[in-house]
């Protein structure tokens, strides 16, 4: 006689704890062991095959539910892997979401509308679709955990910059007093306890060194990596738990270019979520200067950060010298865009790359090279003779002074709307917070550009960008190279308006000034000798 198959309901544990140190603590162990308890107790089998663990993983913004093990869960359910009426085993409502209580509410709802049973093991109550129809009461407990649960992360997340802010001010009057700020640091520098200080891994400062100093010279950044990949120069990594990539890359060789760390800087950054997208968005604060010990010299530094702030050649050309002395710097007044160097057979135009490539919003108005390139040869003892000297920082200063007050003045307000949410609990209030620290973000950004142009605008260095400017459009045959090379350093880009028939050019040491040069075109013609010098966008001119 056949023996009946008996239904085996299952129960599925999912563990979640927010720091990786917690899984050396007691966190993993107490939560597994309740779970088989409860399994026991209630006759469930405990299933083996789905493993339910996000280690290190917070629930504030929902993370573990998209990418997470609770995410692996949810398709499972919703793909029929796991049956209606199974069991999800959880510490406490916390471990499944610490979201907004929409939110966290939307997750424990597809999860009971699929038919799962949900166990909070600590109190040991079940919520069922059943139980909850019959006693809807039962839903007040669970919304009051989720809103507690999402208020606590909240204020441990303002405690947490509170601290972060407090450090940061006692570092900027007091120094680092033998302690570190951080031991998060870049590659090539570490904390000595010994020393109490900073201090440069020598083999991996050469190779920062060597990498500015190759950028500087116009070796492209792919090609010093396939360089140091072919030398066996072995990678770095492998600290505090990193990955350790496998080869250089160009994109590492770009991310320590365009770091302030070589310098001494460091930027400690804030972390801010998109409310609706939930993007997470890294926000740069003041940074602190001297921090490290620096492993390039300020005008090395800045000329290659100069030479990056250009738009760079990608792709197949990213190899090839420039043909075109304005490269890379040239861009269209209509929309915006980098324009392109084209040839029709013996014939050579600039062209705005978004008209050329016949998209909206530009017309296609070709402009013959040689007519921008005699331009500026010609007036280029007119254009480095007017030019802005730099140094004289008196409108800057005045700029940050009015930053810096702005700055105040928005922090002071975005600490009252953060009490003021505390408070309210409401989303006009959150709403406002949001909108007044995006203010004070952009603020403090702008601030931090305006002072490091500001810090870097010495005379003599000017004076040699302007001097190997004129010299590399001098007279003698232009080398196209050596010409391109000196504009970058010196012009942070020059706009090419082709209906008007000028020239605008912006330096890097003064991009409040605009001189222009005017040329001659098919388009419009003009007369000839006619400049324009203003610190505002300039007017139009008569033509002849």
């Amino acid at each position: 006689m056949n023996q009946p198959v008996l239904a085996v309901t299952k129960a599925y544990s999912y563990v979640r704890f927010s720091t990786p140190q917690q899984a050396l603590g007691d966190s993993l162990r107490r939560q597994t062991e309740k779970a088989e308890r409860y399994a026991i107790e209630h006759g469930l089998t405990l299933d083996t095959d789905l493993k339910m663990t996000d280690a290190g993983v917070s629930a504030f913004r929902g993370k573990n539910a998209t990418t997470g093990a609770l995410g692996g869960f949810l398709s499972a359910v919703e793909s029929g892997y796991v049956s209606p009426g199974s069991y999800l085993l959880i510490e406490n409502i916390d471990r499944l979401s610490r979201d907004h209580v929409l939110e966290a509410q939307t997750l424990f709802a597809r999860l009971i509308l699929a038919g799962i049973i949900i166990v909070t093991l600590t109190n040991g109550e079940a919520y069922s679709r059943q139980r909850l129809n019959e006693e809807p009461h039962a839903m007040l407990m669970i919304v009051l955990e989720q809103i507690r649960a999402n208020q606590e992360n909240v204020r441990k997340s303002q405690l947490i910059g509170d601290a972060k802010a407090r450090k940061k001010q006692q570092l900027a009057a007091n120094g680092l007093n033998g302690k570190p700020y951080t031991r998060q640091t870049p590659a090539w520098i570490t904390w000595s306890d010994e020393s109490k200080a900073y201090e440069l891994l020598p083999e991996r400062a050469a190779i920062v060194r060597e990498i500015y100093e190759r950028t500087d010279a116009g070796d492209g950044i792919d090609r010093i990596a396939k360089d140091l990949n072919q030398r066996g120069v072995e990678t770095w990594g492998g600290r505090r738990g990193q990955r350790k990539a496998n080869h250089w890359r160009g994109s590492y060789m770009r991310k320590i270019l365009m770091s302030s760390a070589p310098i001494g800087s460091f930027t400690p950054r804030y972390v801010e979520h998109d409310e609706v997208t939930r993007a997470r968005r890294d926000i740069p604060m003041d940074p602190i200067v001297n921090m490290f010990p620096a492993v390039v010299e300020e005008e090395l530094y800045w000329r290659v950060n100069r030479r990056f702030a250009t738009t760079a050649p990608r792709g197949k050309n990213a190899r090839h010298d420039p043909k075109s002395i304005v490269a890379g710097i040239v861009r269209c007044a209509t929309c915006g865009n980098a324009v392109t160097r084209v040839s029709k057979g013996a014939y050579v135009y600039l062209v705005c790359s978004r008209a050329n490539m016949r998209a909206k919003g530009c017309k296609y108005l070709a402009v013959p090279y040689s007519a921008v390139e005699t331009a500026l040869r010609e007036n280029v003892g007119w254009l480095i003779e007017e030019a802005p000297r730099g140094k004289n920082t008196a409108a800057l200063d005045r700029e940050i002074a009015g930053l810096v007050t702005m700055v105040g003045h928005y922090s002071d307000e975005a600490s009252d709307l953060a009490d003021l949410a505390a408070q309210e609990k409401t989303p006009v209030a959150r709403k406002r917070l949001r909108e007044k620290s995006r203010e004070l973000g952009e603020a403090q950004a702008l601030l931090r550009t305006i002072t490091a142009q500001r810090d870097t605008l010495t005379t003599a260095s000017v004076r040699d960008r302007l001097r190997a400017v004129k010299k590399a459009l001098g007279p003698d045959t232009v080398n196209v190279v050596g010409a391109n090379q000196a504009l970058r350093q010196a012009v942070a880009r020059i706009i090419l308006d082709p209906e008007n028939a000028r020239l605008e050019v912006y330096w890097h040491h003064s991009p409040g000034d605009v001189q222009v040069i005017n040329f001659h075109t098919r388009h419009k013609r003009w007369v000839e000798g006619s400049h324009e010098l203003s610190d505002h966008a300039p007017s139009d001119a008569k033509a002849s």
